[in-house]
C-alpha cells in the first residue's frame, strides 16, 4: 500500500466513515458456489453516502498490459491525504473472449479492493447483529419519521444517502448525524 507524506486527517475521517458504514446487502447469487454475495454496485452503494459525509472520495482505475489486468484503488481525503492499493491478475493465456475475461477480472478486483479498503464483508454471513452493531431504537425510528413528515423529507432519498434500506437499520452515529441535519433543515424552512 502506498501513502502520502502525512494521512492524520485521512485516518481521521475514515475512522469516523467506518464507524458509521455498514456491510453491503448481498444481492448476487453465484450459482456455481451455491452462495449469496455483494456485487460491486451494492459495495460501492454503502460507501459512497458515508464517504462523501466524512471528506473522503475513493477512485478506482483498470489498467491492462503485457497479459495482465490490474486495478488500482485509492482513498483521498479532502486535506489531500491519500493511501492506494494495487492489485493485478494474470489474464487466462486460454481466454476464448479475452476482453470478457478482463472485464470480469477488473470488476472482482475493483469489488474485493474496495471492501478490503473499507473494512466492509459482502461475501460472508456477518450482518450487524453478529458483529454486535445495534440497530437504532423504536423511539429513534419514530422521531426521524416525524422529522422527516415535518420537513416535508423524501424518506426514499433519506434511506438512499444513508444507504439503508429502512429507518431501523440506522447506526446510533448515523442516527445523530441525521437528526442533527433535520433539525437545520426545519430551523431554515421556519426561517423562511
Amino acid at each position: 500500500m502506498e501513502q502520502s507524506e502525512s494521512i492524520n486527517e485521512l485516518t481521521s475521517a475514515l475512522a469516523k466513515a467506518q464507524s458509521e458504514i455498514r456491510n453491503p446487502s448481498k444481492n448476487t447469487k453465484n450459482n456455481f458456489f451455491k452462495n449469496e454475495y455483494a456485487d460491486l454496485t451494492s459495495v460501492l452503494g454503502c460507501i459512497r453516502p458515508v464517504a462523501s459525509a466524512n471528506g473522503l472520495s475513493f477512485i478506482q482505475s483498470v489498467e491492462a498490459y503485457n497479459g495482465n489486468v490490474a486495478v488500482s484503488s485509492q482513498i483521498s481525503h479532502v486535506s489531500g491525504q491519500w493511501v492506494k492499493q494495487v492489485a493485478s491478475v494474470e489474464l487466462p493465456k486460454s481466454s476464448k473472449n479475452p476482453i470478457q475475461d478482463l472485464g470480469s477480472m477488473a470488476t472482482y478486483l475493483k469489488r474485493y479492493q474496495a471492501q478490503s479498503m473499507w473494512a466492509i464483508c459482502g461475501d460472508e454471513d456477518t450482518d450487524a447483529q453478529d458483529l454486535g452493531i445495534e440497530d437504532i431504537s423504536d423511539e429513534k425510528v419514530a422521531h426521524l419519521d416525524a422529522m422527516l413528515d415535518a420537513t416535508k423529507s423524501s424518506k426514499e432519498a433519506f434511506l438512499k444517502v444513508y444507504g439503508v434500506e429502512n429507518l431501523k437499520s440506522l447506526t446510533d452515529s448515523q442516527y445523530e448525524k441525521a437528526k442533527k441535519q433535520l433539525q437545520q433543515k426545519k430551523a431554515k424552512q421556519a426561517a423562511q
